[in-house]
């Protein structure tokens, strides 16, 4: 799925998309971000499939980052400027200084942004679960220096939405909806 999406959004946009993984592979949380923030990205999109242990659980989900574990310091941060530090030789610099887990603190808007206009793309095609569009402390998400959100595409303890998962034609219509959903968020200017 992350490949057609790459292909699609390559394709209709020009842009560079960079997978974090392109092989079954083991990549851990923090190293996904890294790798976005490492070629300043303009958005994170993590793409998953859910399980559940009630077979008739089903839908898609879209999440985006909670900050509420953090509490005030996440605000203070995401409204906090850059620092002045001196640089080797004299003078000095401006830096933004951000703690890693609480990079995403300054984006939080817009990735409820981002995951609404997912949520509204997928809505009009793709099954949603009762709770499609989430808050949740994902550690995949805290250290993403731009919009961030997750995307449980479907349950595949579900046998009806694994068929559907497996179906190129599904995939093609969730691939068309996150397609979708960037083109409007990025149109919109990242704004709620």
């Amino acid at each position: 799925m992350a490949r057609r999406l790459k292909a699609s959004l390559e394709t209709r946009l020009g842009v560079r998309v960079i997978l974090t993984r392109d092989s079954d592979q083991t990549i851990g949380l923090e190293q996904r971000a890294a790798v976005a923030n490492n070629n300043k990205a303009d958005v994170f999109v993590s793409l998953h499939a859910n399980a559940s242990v009630r077979p008739v659980a089903s839908g898609a989900e879209i999440f985006y980052l909670s900050l509420d574990e953090y509490g005030d310091r996440a605000q203070r941060i995401a409204k906090r400027g850059s620092e002045t530090l001196p640089v080797v030789g004299g003078g000095v610099r401006d830096i933004e200084v951000i703690p890693w887990e609480m990079a995403q603190a300054r984006y939080i808007d817009q990735s409820a942004a981002l995951a609404q206009a997912v949520e509204g793309s997928f809505r009009e095609r793709v099954p949603l679960s009762a709770r499609a569009l989430q808050q949740a402390p994902f550690r995949v998400l805290v250290g993403a220096n731009m919009p961030a959100v997750l995307i449980e595409m479907g349950f595949l303890t579900n046998a009806e939405q694994e068929r559907q998962l497996n179906s190129s034609t599904f995939q093609d219509t969730i691939v068309q909806a996150l397609v979708d959903a960037i083109v409007r968020f990025r149109d919109e200017g990242g704004r709620r």
